[in-house]
């Protein structure tokens, strides 16, 4: 049997200009890549006609127990990872694993450790030299490690005047960490030390905010983020963030001109594609409903077993569409799959800036006659960004074919699973997605026999307080993340009075009803 050799590649941010020629070399050796489904996508365009084997988000030791063991069966394996393969990477479990094997050097299988540019690099070659001095690597994520062991190291960094680079700092699940962090560091430092958030570095869907230590959490940080946060030397400059070495104080250099740094971030929406007299494909619209397969329509799974594009959104704060995830066994195995940027954000000028990049890129597909589909959460038209799609598109190209498969929508959906009606006789219902200030909450609760909070999570403490106010805290009831693995339904919302909760969270409130909790509950 031949020898087989195991490569753990690292492969950068994710653009194919910042993958290494060594790296590259690797996957081109290799006769199997394995790696998480998003970063298979990253380098599909360098697996063709190679075996890949893709798994899910929390299955590190899997993957790095198949790769270890297709090595030991004479294959040449590529493990991938994106950033540098060592870094919160996939070379630990990796190594773990060739413990248990008894693996040494120069014994039955060759392994080669490929470097790649990491998130903290990447996102800081972005801001420009927030590196400069002394710094860590703080993952927040508390899946292998406990919370207060993470607390502690947090409180070091901040105290220790280290900036301090924050992986994962949010998810779904986790919606508290960065905050509490966000606290620590603002015992040691000024609330206007420069914070950057840095998400998807140099990908298409690259989005950067340069905020500060007091401000930070008022805009979006998801999984897909870098948290990068100052000491106390650290200042901005022209819109990039620079940690000064200390060469000014020791040579007394003069300061810097501000005239000599250019920014060439502006990115041009391409021009309107002239009309046409081709057919287009059908682009379909889809709406798959709470996130439970089950409740996925016969019509909207015919549609997604046939087409050979999909598109699905991305905004929230969870590295992997729940749509996506629901509708994947009825995917064809060469479905090309793409994610669509819509920020969360009120800056209509960055809305409209993605509305017609993602309708360009829908565009460019229908004009080649091939359908597309695209699937959302809930029901297409309600509350979705499949309708800025369509409008935009519509501008685009105006005989396109389009069609809306509905969905079931999550209120439906959470109602059922508590047998409860949303409408009854003569009843008033209003269902609203929650403002930043909940400031559009009020007049539903005064106005309404029946009320649907919708994207309650990040503002569900305000809501709580609001409900206890207007003396219908009892009249409400939780659900949470509906059909996934984190699903909640919680009927005693005042155990939420200083707690937040993950985007698709909603409250139902029905003022002729109590949902008082039963005996085994209490």
């Amino acid at each position: 049997m031949k020898k087989g050799k195991l490569f753990l590649v690292g492969f950068g941010p994710g653009s194919q200009d910042h993958l290494t020629k060594r790296a590259k070399e690797a996957i081109a050796e290799a006769e199997t890549i394995i790696g998480y489904t998003t970063y298979i996508r990253l380098v599909k365009p360098l697996c063709e006609g190679k075996e890949v084997i893709y798994t899910g988000m929390t299955e590190e030791l899997a993957r790095a127990r198949k790769a270890v063991d297709m090595a030991y069966a004479g294959k040449k394996v590529a493990l991938v990872s994106s950033g540098d393969v060592g870094i919160y990477g996939m070379a630990g479990p990796a190594f773990e694993c060739l413990k248990e094997k008894g693996w040494r050097r120069g014994g039955d299988i060759d392994v080669e450790v490929v470097p790649g540019v990491t998130a903290g690099s990447a996102c800081a070659s972005i801001m420009g030299a927030p590196l400069g001095h002394d710094f860590c690597n703080i993952s927040l994520s508390d899946l292998l490690t406990d919370w207060n062991v993470i607390k502690q190291r947090l409180e070091a960094a901040a105290k220790a005047d280290f900036v301090t680079v924050l992986y994962n700092p949010k998810s779904g699940r986790r919606t508290k960490q960065i905050a509490e962090a966000q606290k620590i560091f603002l015992q040691y430092r000024k609330s206007s030390t420069p914070v950057a958030l840095v998400k998807s570095a140099y990908r298409d869907l690259e989005h950067i905010v340069l905020t500060d230590l007091d401000d930070m959490l008022e805009h979006e940080i998801g999984m897909l983020t870098t948290v990068i946060i100052g000491n106390k030397m650290t200042f901005t400059l022209d819109g990039l963030m620079i940690t000064p070495r200390g060469y000014q104080s020791k040579y007394q250099l003069d300061s810097l001109d501000e005239k000599s740094v250019q920014l060439m971030r502006e990115k041009v929406i391409e021009a309107k594609p002239a009309q046409s007299l081709k057919t287009y494909g059908t682009f379909y619209g889809i709406g798959v409903g709470p996130g439970y397969t089950k409740y996925l329509t016969l019509q909207a799974r015919d549609v997604i077993e046939k087409v050979s594009y999909l598109f699905y959104p991305r905004g929230n704060a969870t590295d992997e569409s729940l749509a996506l995830n629901t509708i994947e066994p009825f995917m064809r195995k060469d479905t090309k799959v793409e994610e669509l940027m819509f920020p969360m954000t009120t800056d209509r000028n960055q809305l409209e800036y993605y509305w017609h990049l993602n309708a360009k890129k829908v565009a460019d597909i229908l004009k080649t006659g091939a359908d597309v589909a695209f699937v959302t959460l809930g029901d297409a038209t309600l509350y979705s960004t499949y309708i800025y799609v369509v409008k935009t598109l519509r501008e685009l190209l105006p005989q396109v074919p389009i069609e809306t498969i509905p969905g079931i929508s999550s209120f439906s959906a959470a109602a059922a699973m508590i047998n409860q009606s949303i409408g009854e006789g003569k009843g008033r219902v209003a269902i609203l997605p929650v403002n930043r200030d909940v400031s559009n909450v009020r007049d539903a609760l005064e106005n309404f026999d029946t009320i649907v909070l919708m994207k309650v999570g990040s503002k569900l403490n305000r809501v709580v307080k609001l409900l206890e106010e207007m003396k219908l805290i009892d009249n409400a009831v939780l659900l949470s993340y509906i059909g996934t693995e984190d699903e909640r339904v919680e009927r005693d919302l005042k155990q939420f009075r200083n707690q937040t909760l993950g985007y698709m969270t909603l409250v139902l409130v029905k003022k002729n009803e109590q949902f008082l909790l039963d005996e085994e509950e209490k």
